[in-house]
């Protein structure tokens, strides 16, 4: 009889083990988006980027979970699920694709924004970065060439870095 509650003690836990063992493989959450369009698919990384609510159907909003640098906040890099118009081709132009914008909202805070065609859809990229330089404090980078040249050479290696984010991951 002993032996028989001990089997089948051995026979529940094993049971229960290969439960849990399917369970987490079959239900285990994914570490990746996944936006479908136009037959093709974009896969976004969870480990670097969250979610963030969706106002439109048209597009997908992501937000980078670390800050880095001299950034204010998070960078956001909104997909649009639609071909790029010609009135979202705004800014200066930096290379066949790619659109640049710099503009202060709030006191020293920079916002940069790249927007990048991707045929199928297009990618927005935007930062806000702090600034202390004095040069920059009270120069508006919209305001004349020269005060753009300043700001995109001051965050030439942060808009390379969102360049190549918009390139490799999305």
């Amino acid at each position: 009889m002993e032996k028989i509650n001990k089997n089948l003690f051995i026979g529940v836990l094993a049971v229960i083990v290969l439960s849990l063992v399917i369970f987490y493989f079959v239900d285990k959450k994914s570490d990746s988006y996944t936006i479908k369009m136009s037959g093709r698919s974009v896969i976004i990384s969870e480990k670097k980027w969250k979610k963030s609510d969706d106002t439109e159907t048209y597009a997908k909003n992501f937000e980078a979970r670390e800050i880095l640098g001299p950034e204010a906040f998070p960078q956001v890099i909104t997909v649009y699920l639609n071909t790029m118009i010609a009135d979202r081709m705004s800014g200066k132009k930096i290379s066949e694709n790619e659109w640049l914008e710099m503009f202060v909202v709030h006191p020293q805070i920079v916002t940069v924004q790249i927007r990048r065609n991707k045929g199928d859809y297009w990618v927005l990229s935007r930062q806000n970065f702090s600034v202390s330089e004095q040069k920059l404090i009270n120069t508006d980078p919209e305001s004349s060439e020269q005060n753009f040249e300043l700001y995109q050479n001051f965050f030439q290696n942060e808009i390379d870095t969102a360049r190549h984010v918009l390139d490799s991951e999305f």
